[in-house]
């Protein structure tokens, strides 16, 4: 009887979870704690990385919209 080859799916390959968290963000998580590639320590890292560069786009998008928002009641001011 031949012996199956267990083969890791495609989309649980490092380079395919990487992908993953660069396009979708937080919601990869559960790809890199699926992946067999990492170790557990591995993936607690990238599970706090992905926390906090979360939490630091967050953080930037507040800051961001307060100055549009101060910029454009400058400029409506102008307008005025």
């Amino acid at each position: 009887m031949p012996s199956e080859d267990k083969k890791t799916p495609w989309f649980l390959t490092p380079l395919a979870v990487a992908a993953a968290i660069l396009c979708a963000g937080p919601l990869a998580t559960p790809l890199v704690w699926m992946s067999g590639a990492f170790k557990r320590w591995q993936k607690w890292a990238i599970t706090a990385l992905i926390a906090l560069f979360t939490i630091w786009i967050f953080k930037a998008s507040a800051d961001l919209y307060k100055i549009l928002l101060k910029d454009l009641q400058e400029l409506q001011s102008i307008l005025k």
